[in-house]
């Protein structure tokens, strides 16, 4: 039992250490996922002959979460900071991890600045974004299923396992009693608790390597594969000391 608390400890740990970092990752997916609504809206407000402040209060109000929030801490910051709505934007996009939306900054701070037709570079700028985001969502569909398949292979590896420790051990356990001595070699029994640590830590290897991976290609950060990385060391703790706790 000391071992079973050790090791979904550890993975606890894991998954705590990887949650901001798949936090972080699906903010990013979403924030970025909402930019062309944001530049058609700021196009359509400043065509009817509002300000960028105006476009960018009438973008928060329509805006979902998180955009809303950050266009909203954008105002917040021009307002009681001195500084323009352009300024602010800069300011929060260095604030975000993500370069899509420093993009986005960039774009509307320069085209304000340099006195450009505004609702046209940011009706251009909104397809651009829209095939961006169109993209990489398509890529995200065809990655989501291997989340499941990892978590499919950890419980086909407990399974496996709990068959190596539960059935095969014992009947290895009988034929090593009931084998004779040769030579004044008697052959040794394994303990189950020792193949049971062994095996668990073989296949705590395999689930943080698969974690990391699916973080990387998935969230596009291997810290957020960490708290894949946890919960499947817990799960494959828990598949492996179950039997024990039912008798076996």
């Amino acid at each position: 039992m000391s071992d079973f608390l050790v090791f979904v400890l550890v993975g606890l740990v894991l998954a705590g250490v990887g949650f901001g970092g798949w936090r972080r990752a699906v903010y990013v997916y979403r924030l970025e996922g909402q930019i062309p609504q944001v530049l058609r809206v700021l196009s359509d407000a400043v065509s009817a002959g509002l300000s960028l402040r105006g476009a960018v209060e009438s973008a928060a109000a329509l805006a979902l979460r998180p955009m809303a929030d950050v266009l909203r801490h954008v105002l917040t910051l021009s307002e009681m900071g001195g500084l323009t709505v352009e300024e602010a934007l800069w300011r929060v996009a260095g604030e975000i991890p993500s370069p899509n939306f420093r993009r986005f900054a960039l774009i509307v701070t320069e085209a304000t600045r340099s006195g450009a037709k505004l609702p046209e570079v940011l009706d251009v700028s909104a397809r651009s974004f829209a095939t961006v985001v169109e993209f990489r969502q398509s890529v995200a569909s065809q990655l989501r299923p291997y989340v499941a398949l990892y978590y499919a292979i950890v419980v086909v590896l407990a399974v496996l396992t709990d068959v190596l420790i539960y059935m095969l051990l014992p009947q290895l356990a009988q034929l090593t009693a009931a084998a004779p001595a040769q030579g004044g070699i008697k052959a040794v029994v394994l303990d189950r608790s020792a193949v049971l640590r062994a095996l668990y830590l073989s296949g705590f290897a395999g689930v943080l390597v698969g974690g990391l991976v699916v973080g990387r290609v998935v969230y596009n950060s291997a810290r957020a594969g960490l708290l894949h990385a946890g919960v499947g060391a817990v799960v494959l703790a828990v598949g492996l000391w179950a039997p024990a706790w039912m008798g076996y």
